[in-house]
């Protein structure tokens, strides 16, 4: 998933300058996507970590009410405990790398927005200009008809 990003990103930063209808769109397409993995994303590591802390407090008190010398009982719940925290740790820091990708798509969506409507407001005028350029140059031609 971080290398899709990555790439994306690299893709649209390229294409943000001069943007059309289609890349608009995919753009959007693009952020619903991952905004739904990042959801996604969250619920999942929020799981884990009630489950890694629901391991923890088990082993705490299994530990705690019996003797320190009995330890070596619960080897496997430790180790499973231990692997859990190690995932979890390793999930949160997957999921802080999404959402500062995902705020970061959001600027390009502000930057892509811009320049769409800019463009789009250039051409309109320029179609406005046309037609008065036209407008001008049938008068002039209708003119110069008449002094000959």
């Amino acid at each position: 998933m971080e290398k899709r990003i990555k790439e994306y990103e690299t893709y649209i930063a390229k294409r943000t300058k001069n943007p059309d209808a289609k890349l608009v769109a995919y753009h959007r397409e693009m952020l619903k996507n991952f905004q739904h993995e990042r959801l996604i994303h969250l619920i999942i590591m929020l799981f884990f970590i009630a489950l890694t802390l629901a391991l923890t407090g088990i082993l705490v008190f299994l530990l705690a009410s019996t003797r320190m010398s009995y330890w070596t009982s619960f080897i496997p719940m430790e180790v499973a405990t231990l692997i859990m925290w190690i995932l979890s740790i390793c999930y949160v820091k997957h999921y802080y790398f999404l959402e500062n990708h995902v705020q970061a798509l959001y600027n390009v969506s502000k930057e892509l927005y811009e320049n769409y409507a800019n463009k789009n407001s250039i051409e309109e005028f320029g179609a406005e200009v046309a037609e008065v350029g036209k407008k001008i140059i049938k008068k002039v031609e209708k003119a110069t008809k008449k002094n000959k």
